[in-house]
């Protein structure tokens, strides 16, 4: 029998992280050992303890590599040039486009969450976290030019947060979309759900005309 080597570069660490979401889809984070992962990627368990000291850090890992925190960046960055309506649609398409594209991992780390894995937990109380301190950093700038009134540009972002992930998770869930929509057709219809939905929001909590 053919002994598994250990391998250690950057094609390894891709087939742990390609094993590990798809494992980790379809039996759950719990239920997933290293072994199993190890066995799916047909490497040792030793090459997966050299790439990530644990199960956890690989979720977390996980989340980095599916583009969540570059584009969380990304906004953080984010001009108030244009009027804010438009930004917020815009976000709000943005938002959609990447969570449908990580419809699997999300589910999963919404499902695990609620079944009080605690690494599930943390990576969801993570990316809503960088994603509220994100959309506050835009939300201030249109304060800061008058165009939003209030005192509490947290309480805007997470109103409209909670709006995209609703919709999302709903979605997920089956309810609005039909199950044999196209991606391009679920993005549609979500975003066509939640831009009104975004204006009478900001409208409720005093934006300048």
């Amino acid at each position: 029998m053919a002994v598994k080597r250990t391998r250690r570069g950057p094609h390894t660490r891709k087939q742990i992280l390609d094993a590990s979401l798809r494992l980790f889809s379809e039996r759950g984070f719990a239920r997933t050992t290293v072994r199993d992962i190890a066995r799916q990627a047909g490497i040792t368990d030793a090459a997966i303890y050299y790439h990530f000291e644990s199960k956890r850090v690989l979720l977390e890992a996980l989340v980095e590599e599916r583009g969540f925190l570059s584009s969380l960046q990304n906004l953080a960055r984010l001009q108030a040039d244009a009027p804010l309506q438009e930004t917020l649609h815009w976000i709000a398409r943005g938002a959609i486009s990447i969570m449908d594209e990580n419809r699997d991992f999300l589910r999963l780390i919404i499902m695990e969450g609620l079944g009080g894995d605690e690494a599930a937990l943390e990576q969801y109380d993570r990316l809503l976290g960088l994603w509220e301190s994100a959309l506050s950093s835009v939300l201030r700038r249109y304060q800061d030019k008058g165009d939003l009134t209030g005192n509490s540009v947290e309480t805007v972002a997470r109103h409209i947060i909670y709006t995209i992930l609703m919709a999302f998770e709903e979605s997920l869930l089956g309810r609005h979309v039909s199950p044999g929509a196209s991606p391009e057709e679920r993005r549609t219809i979500l975003s066509n759900f939640v831009t009104p939905a975004l204006d009478h929001i900001v409208q409720g909590l005093g934006q300048n005309s």
